[in-house]
């Protein structure tokens, strides 16, 4: 149970982690231009949330509660993926 479990948090935050890779190629696109320094960092970093909620044509409010469901999803779910995906490495030299 707890493989099972596991690995369909892996295959989400993976999911999760290759949309906001996405999210991330298409903010660089739209503000790569701007001349604002670290504005424009900001707005490409901002882009898996604010790219959403455009996406669904305001359906999804700017409520706080969504705010923080967008966070988990384009930033903490990847970091998941992330780490476990090193740590899955790491186990997996360690059986050698």
């Amino acid at each position: 149970m707890k493989k099972g479990l596991f690995w369909f948090s892996y295959i989400v935050s993976g999911i999760c982690f290759l949309l906001t890779i996405i999210a991330f190629v298409i903010g660089f696109i739209e503000h790569m231009h701007d001349t604002g320094g670290f504005q424009a960092v900001f707005k490409i970093l901002e882009t898996p949330i604010t790219g959403f909620i455009k996406l669904t044509n305001g359906y999804i409010q700017k409520s706080v509660i969504e705010i923080i469901l967008l966070i988990i999803v384009s930033y903490l779910l990847p970091a998941y993926f992330i780490v476990m995906t090193n740590l899955l490495k790491r186990k997996k030299e360690q059986e050698r």
